[in-house]
């Protein structure tokens, strides 16, 4: 492969880009002398804005190729797509640059990468498909020419499927790369089907269909466990990746996947330790970046949707409220009784995961608890095996192991240098609950941290003692922004004492916006019955909602707030209701 191929991978359309470029404007009649010289001269908002011209212009703006070429180089993702959609547009009179760019590695003077040049030629006619067809045909198998297929998107489809079936090193690689594009698109049968009937294994037929399309079934726990057994490394990571998607519903699968967990291969131990901790419950494997696709349907917009549903119906409700009634207006009478419990959340949320049942894991992982503990250890004194020991930990701590010599493992990590392995070391002292009192010290310093802050203080709430508890909320209070649902969540049934630290810290969150801290306010009834009260003047109804909510679940402490709430009357039929509700806790003096 030259040495361009090898060094000159771009980003195509479609991948995500560290920040967004917004295109300047451009006048309509703008014409394309002018739209070449933004392309050459202008800053990356503006040559966006031209390719973007030149690419509805079609075929009158052939003049601009050799200026969109030049910006195939510009490393800007969204103008590098930009750009490819403008030479696909222009159709053949772009075709000549495109291939000299492919062959050459090139254009004028300046070096093109090959996959965009790639991107665009396949979908230019059958003459320019040949010519990248026996490009990669040419190209040195490994992992910059995957990384190229991938990034073709759709169109790199057959390509990795031919790579995945093609027998040498690169076939597990070829089945990640499917796995990651298949992640990140929409997938549809079709092509795959297209793709293969060139491929007469039937394991491997079996393997890239269900890498293509992320859902493996009960069904197939055979095969899987056939592809787990096997010699062949594509299939064994196959195999035990689709059973860490099936989650507990693998469990029988256990046995072979310990097997794997301690193979040389990185890529397959790996993805066995993932996979083993997956059986221990009925969901499928938590997301880990050392595991393509590790998350189900994969998309990092299915991953978002799945973590801010972990707050309930009830507190996504009271987290919108700052937007127009209209938005609760649509659900009506649940969306009202949902939003006046929502105050209470603190009393009915778990403030931390409850402790699992070690006699619940499949009977080989409660058989190998001894052996994890110590591979978890040898694997944390190497940088390069740090991941298989938080993988190995995550194991211990799904089962709910909490025996000394997993206490130890872990209370000497809280003062490693690696985030994951301090985060996983919290993950397992969680279960213990008071059991963990003797690293309270420890556990308080990684408060200190953004990324193991959330753990810490779940972890403080399951020690339970004063200066636990003090600490967790003044970091809550130190936090810049709105603090993390899961910290709130940690802190929400903690008494007065504990809570008063941070008062002052709830009441400005609660006036900027973020109306989930009323449900901490509350506790201290008379002491911010101001706080509410200012806010049933606001210009705003659902900040006057809030606030009477709130007074509503105070209710006694709020009685010198009734006339200001009896005086107060509201368009909205729901927000009355509200209203009237609210009034009614408070009279009855519950």
């Amino acid at each position: 492969m030259n040495a361009l191929l090898l060094t000159l991978v771009a980003v195509l359309p479609g991948a995500d880009a560290a920040t967004t470029l917004q295109p300047a404007p451009i006048s309509v009649g703008q014409d394309i002398t002018e739209l070449i010289t933004q392309l050459e001269g202008g800053v990356p908002a503006e040559q966006l804005a031209a390719a973007q011209r030149v690419r509805d212009l079609g075929k009158r703006g052939a003049k601009a190729v050799p200026s969109l070429m030049q910006c195939l180089s510009s490393g800007e993702p969204q103008l590098v797509a930009a750009s490819v959609e403008a030479l696909v547009a222009i159709g053949p009179k772009a075709r000549a640059a495109l291939l000299e760019a492919l062959e050459t590695g090139s254009f004028g003077d300046a070096p093109v990468p090959p996959g965009p040049v790639a991107g665009a030629l396949l979908q230019l006619g059958k003459r320019a498909r040949l010519a990248v067809e026996a490009y990669i045909q040419a190209a040195e198998r490994g992992p910059e020419l995957l990384q190229i297929l991938e990034e073709l998107g759709p169109p790199g489809l057959p390509f990795l499927v031919e790579a995945a079936a093609d027998g040498s090193e690169s076939s597990a690689g070829a089945l990640r790369s499917i796995r990651r594009l298949a992640a990140r698109e929409v997938r549809t049968d079709e092509p795959l089907d297209k793709a293969l009937k060139r491929v007469d294994d039937e394991d491997l037929v079996g393997a890239i269909s269900v890498s293509w399309t992320q859902s493996p079934r009960r069904g197939d726990i055979d095969d899987l466990r056939r592809w787990i057994e096997s010699e062949r490394p594509e299939l064994v990571e196959t195999g035990l990746w689709a059973a860490g998607l099936l989650g507990g519903s693998a469990a029988a699968l256990a046995e072979p996947a310990l097997s794997r967990a301690s193979s040389p291969d990185p890529q397959i131990r790996r993805s066995a330790l993932w996979a083993l901790g997956s059986m221990v419950t009925a969901d499928p494997g938590l997301p880990v970046d050392a595991i393509t696709a590790s998350f189900p349907g994969a998309s990092a917009a299915a991953r978002k949707r799945a973590e801010a549903a972990a707050e309930g119906d009830a507190l996504f409700i009271w987290r919108e409220a700052g937007k127009p009634l209209g938005f609760r207006g649509r659900v009506g009478d649940r969306a009202r009784k949902l939003w006046a419990i929502a105050p209470t959340w603190t009393f009915s949320m778990e403030p931390f995961p409850p402790a699992p049942d070690p006699s619940a894991a499949p009977a080989p992982l409660q058989a190998a608890v001894g052996g994890l503990i110590s591979s978890a250890s040898s694997w944390s004194a190497e940088a390069s095996s740090q991941v298989d020991a938080a993988l190995a930990s995550r194991i211990l701590s799904q089962i709910g192991v909490t025996s000394e010599a997993a206490l130890t493992l872990w209370s000497g990590w809280l003062e490693s240098g690696n985030a994951d392995l301090r985060r996983e070391a919290l993950v397992g002292l969680r279960s213990a609950g008071r059991g963990a009192i003797e690293f309270e010290a420890l556990v308080i310093k990684q408060l200190s941290d953004a990324s193991t802050q959330v753990v810490a203080a779940q972890v403080l709430a399951a020690i339970a003692t004063p200066t636990a508890w003090t600490a967790a909320v003044e970091a809550v209070a130190a936090i810049e922004g709105k603090p993390p649902f899961a910290m709130l969540v940690a802190i929400g049934r903690f008494d007065l004492a504990a809570l008063r630290p941070g008062l002052d810290r709830f009441r400005e969150l609660y006036r900027e916006g973020h109306y989930v801290m009323a449900a901490l306010m509350i506790r201290f009834g008379e002491e911010v019955l101001e706080d509410f009260s200012f806010e049933l003047g606001a210009g705003l109804a659902d900040r006057r909602m809030v606030a009477a909510e709130s007074l509503g679940h105070m209710g006694a402490a709020a009685r010198p707030v009734l006339p200001k709430l009896k005086a107060m009357k509201e368009r909205s039929p729901i927000a009355q209701q509200l209203l009237v509700d609210a009034i009614s806790r408070i009279e009855a003096g519950g």
